[in-house]
């Protein structure tokens, strides 16, 4: 999923992603010279924007296939790993988790995430967690979404929601039309509501200071977008 055909899913504009990142960096009061990790950067989207607004920025991902896309611009430390495991020491002033990029595991396995993510952070330090809102997750059971990548390149996304579980599996075809080929992938995430991911947080040294509802600073709320969370190392 999250490689190759990852860049061929449904990313963020330019404009959007710029927007993100003034986001992050008011929020999280950021300042030139201090270290930001880009916990499952991916291709490196909003690493290149922190960077050049003066950031020192370590890029972490298990993809090597999206790293090799990202290291295409250079100034930004990019490192292969798994966000069970962070192979760096406490030296980040904050620690960003952008587009859903967190619930991929069992119950035990995401907690280790957020463990991992306090354990890199100084003292004070703020993570930023982007998920989208748990409640409207719900009202994507059963749907369907078709639109075009390119000329030749259409992709279909269907949604299944277990509410026993929690977990919402994306289902992901696209297909080559040129080439007459399709590829298939699944992503399981697994979506926690407000009360249980600050329970896992606070286990883990990290109080939740903020919630927001999406990037234009909107109150957190039943009927936003996202569910954005920001916490601060104690």
């Amino acid at each position: 999923m999250w490689d190759g055909n990852y860049i061929l899913s449904e990313l963020p504009s330019e404009t959007e992603t710029e927007e993100e990142v003034e986001f992050i960096l008011d929020t999280l009061e950021l300042q030139q010279g201090e270290t930001v990790l880009d916990l499952c950067c991916g291709q490196g989207r909003h690493s290149h924007w922190l960077a050049n607004a003066g950031l020192t920025v370590i890029g972490v991902d298990s993809s090597h296939f999206l790293l090799e896309e990202a290291e295409k611009r250079k100034g930004i430390y990019f490192v292969e790993g798994d966000m069970r495991s962070i192979p760096l020491k406490p030296i980040c002033d904050a620690v960003i988790n952008l587009f859903t990029s967190f619930g991929f595991f069992d119950e035990a396995d995401n907690r280790k995430v957020l463990s991992e993510i306090a354990s890199v952070l100084k003292p004070g330090g703020k993570c930023l967690l982007d998920y989208w809102n748990p409640y409207a997750v719900i009202q994507l059971d059963r749907t369907r979404n078709w639109w075009w990548i390119s000329e030749s390149i259409l992709a279909l996304a269907e949604v299944e929601y277990h509410p026993e579980s929690g977990q919402l599996f994306d289902h992901r075809t696209i297909i080559e039309l040129s080439t007459a080929t399709i590829h298939r992938m699944v992503n399981r995430v697994r979506f926690y509501f407000p009360a249980e991911l600050e329970a896992m947080l606070e286990a883990v040294g990290l109080k939740v200071c903020a919630r927001y509802g999406d990037f234009d600073h909107t109150p957190f709320c039943l009927e936003a977008r996202r569910m954005i969370t920001i916490a601060e190392k104690l």
